[in-house]
């Protein structure tokens, strides 16, 4: 087999229910992608929770072998990545966007990290590190103060990643001849449900239906569940159906705005005639509750949480 370029394309909370013609959510560039190759239907994360399950990717091992449990305790290149075997073989490894490793210090497997995002001042989320008792109130809540139309620092980095990306393919195709791997990290769909109005607008809320299994209908979610649920009070945080659609149409709405970034750097790809010499691999890190169950976000083993899309 020739040597090929490889293109990771990785976002972030995107739940392999929400992609799709059978899917509520809209993704041309990914459903084309996925025409082109190889989608699988049963892939799952290691870990429904971001920084875990990245170290999972890293190094191909479980969270219990890697023993970064939490979004406090990143990934410092302690045990080998992919990275560093490719380095080992002289092939160039760079990434751009999102990692969320310990920081952008250590020999994580990357000749240069463009546009690196990590955990926040190389400390994370201590307080997820809290196991009994849990806190009476929830540091999470607050996903919820604002949602809908609008324009994050996400959303603003994400087209900041998928530019330099494209900047990035058009210089390997002027001056590299050996094969490269580049890591393109997105944020989007992660909260916040803060989308850009024209993606939000393809999602009529009278059309998107309320989430499934909702305790209000009298569902009885596991008491291991509920204490959870308890904790975030993310579904109290919204407070009404009219905002738990919203809230669900700004999340497909996030995953279209994704679609369109990742479409741009595919275009690229096909523009400068790599595509025929690159391998694509488009994957998420977990997924997202979505309102099943009245639980959002991540953190369950649910599917909507584990459930990841996987296109090669």
């Amino acid at each position: 087999m020739a040597a090929s370029n490889v293109l990771i394309l990785l976002s972030d909370e995107h739940s392999a229910q929400a992609m799709g013609q059978h899917s509520l959510a809209h993704t041309p560039h990914l459903d084309t992608l996925a025409k082109r190759g190889t989608r699988f239907a049963n892939a799952y994360s290691p870990s429904p929770i971001c920084v875990p399950a990245r170290a999972s990717l890293a190094t191909g091992r479980y969270v219990h072998q890697h023993s970064c449990w939490d979004n406090a305790i990143a990934y410092t290149g302690s045990n080998s990545s992919w990275g560093h075997r490719l380095q080992e073989h002289a092939i160039a490894v760079e990434s751009i966007g999102k990692l969320h490793y310990a920081d952008a210090v250590r020999r994580t497997g990357f000749d240069r990290q463009h546009l690196p995002m990590h955990i926040q001042n190389g400390i994370g989320q201590v307080w997820g590190s809290v196991r009994n008792p849990l806190p009476e109130t929830g540091p999470a809540a607050g996903l919820f103060t604002q949602l809908g139309a609008g324009e994050s620092s996400y959303n603003r980095y994400d087209r900041s990643v998928a530019a330099q990306a494209i900047n990035w393919l058009e210089a390997a195709a002027g001056q590299r001849s050996a094969p490269w791997v580049l890591f393109v990290g997105f944020v989007a769909p992660h909260f916040p449900l803060i989308v850009p109005p024209e993606y939000l607008q393809r999602y009529p809320l009278d059309l998107i239906p309320l989430p499934k299994q909702h305790p209000q209908n009298g569902y009885r979610r596991h008491p291991w569940v509920e204490e959870l649920a308890r904790f975030s009070q993310h579904d109290e945080e919204i407070g009404s159906d009219e905002r738990r659609r919203l809230a669900l149409a700004s999340y497909l709405a996030l995953i279209t705005f994704l679609d369109e970034q990742v479409g741009l750097v595919l275009n690229t790809l096909d523009r400068l005639g790599l595509s025929g010499d690159t391998t694509v691999i488009y994957s998420s890190d977990h997924g997202d509750n979505m309102g099943a169950r009245g639980m959002w976000n991540k953190s369950t083993l649910y599917r909507e949480s584990t459930g990841i899309p996987m296109i090669l």
